[in-house]
């Protein structure tokens, strides 16, 4: 029940995406529940300040400004980011120490990383934790801190100065907007984004992973220049330009299919 209500909540988000404005009563045609029920999700996804209620149904929210939570986030084009987590996992060797951060890009490729690998792990993703915490082969290191609900992850000094103690070789981070012309990354959270640049910071290779329309987004936030990423894995949908600028800039853009 719980999981059908967040996937009716999530495509009320991409209607809004579409349309800006929208009525309950369409809402209700459209998923074939009560209008009741769709006023119970408007309410929540108001209280997560998603959109705006307004007389008979409601508006979203300006894009960029606002965290999606992270039940809906790992929903979003799962398909994609499991296709990334595949391909980025390969990347990883025998032996290597990695850092994840709390996306839930990087969370796929942490569920793809071989079994029969040792590797240490140091994350802000509780998430991550939970789901590698059954393989003796990992070493895994949480950073504590602050737990940020929204995107299960730690944030905040305590989780900075955890990675400050360590030197990766390869860091997984995802983002919520990337500017190919203006030439970075960003985040809407900012606890989030001072945490990323603190793990560029202590990894020796950084690889961004991210679905193609991210180059569509922006965020409040930024993270780092471009010229930080080593790689990026992203989907077979990113625009050819965008290819090209990419590689213009010096960066190896692996896709994942």
């Amino acid at each position: 029940m719980g999981m059908i209500s967040e996937e009716r909540r999530l495509k009320i988000l991409e209607i809004l995406d579409e349309k800006r404005t929208v009525t309950v009563k369409e809402l209700s045609d459209v998923f074939g529940v009560s209008e009741d029920t769709i006023r119970q999700d408007l309410k929540i996804l108001e209280e997560q300040r998603l959109l705006r209620r307004i007389y008979g149904g409601a508006t979203r929210t300006k894009r960029g400004v606002v965290e999606l939570p992270f039940t809906l986030r790992e929903m979003t084009n799962r398909e994609v980011k499991e296709a990334i987590g595949r391909e980025a996992a390969k990347l990883i060797e025998d032996g290597d120490s990695v850092i994840f951060d709390a996306s839930t890009t990087a969370l796929q490729v942490a569920r793809n990383i071989s079994s029969e690998l040792h590797v240490t792990i140091l994350t802000s993703s509780l998430d991550i934790c939970i789901n590698l915490a059954s393989n003796r082969n990992f070493n895994i290191i949480a950073t504590g801190g602050t737990l940020h609900p929204p995107s299960f992850s730690f944030v905040g000094p305590q989780a900075e100065n955890a990675v400050l103690n360590y030197h990766a070789d390869k860091l997984f981070i995802g983002t919520k907007a990337i500017s190919v012309d203006k030439g970075y990354i960003a985040d809407t959270f900012e606890l989030e984004a001072h945490l990323k640049k603190v793990m560029i910071g202590s990894a020796q290779e950084v690889i961004l992973v991210a679905e193609s329309r991210k180059f569509e987004e922006v965020a409040f936030f930024r993270v780092c220049k471009l010229d930080c990423i080593s790689k990026i894995v992203t989907d077979g949908n990113i625009k050819e330009e965008t290819l090209m600028a990419l590689k213009d800039l010096g960066i190896e853009v692996l896709i994942g299919n």
